[in-house]
């Protein structure tokens, strides 16, 4: 099977009113590792995913602050985070336009951009 390269179609394709995933950057295209490491759970996140992106539910949930948003093709869109496992996360855009799930990130360990909430900062001294 060949490399995904960003831009193209996370397989399989969707079917009647489903939502197309994509792969959106150079650090989502881990999600094929993902998927070999974690086959059920990315089964189960590509199906929620391709029904209900924006659902809140205990493995899916919008990320806030900074990461919250981000540009995709000139378009600001919402960021959101899906839980695949205790340490893996798979982070996606919603373009309801177009109908898009944008995957954006796919890590194996926690994303370091939401490590250090809840932690204090360390003081200058």
């Amino acid at each position: 099977m060949a490399r995904p390269k960003r831009g193209q179609q996370v397989p399989p394709p969707p079917i009647e009113d489903e939502w197309d995933l994509r792969y959106a950057t150079k650090e989502s295209l881990a999600f094929t590792e993902m998927e070999k490491q974690f086959p059920g759970n990315t089964d189960e996140a590509k199906a929620r995913l391709k029904v209900a992106p924006r659902n809140r539910t205990d493995v899916q949930k919008p990320l806030r602050g900074s990461i919250g948003k981000r540009v995709l093709g000139g378009v600001e869109m919402e960021q959101w985070q899906y839980d695949i496992s205790s340490g893996a996360r798979l982070w996606y855009c919603v373009d309801p336009d177009k109908h898009i799930v944008w995957l954006t990130l796919a890590a194996m360990g926690h994303p370091r951009a939401t490590e250090a909430k809840g932690k204090r900062a360390p003081r200058n001294r």
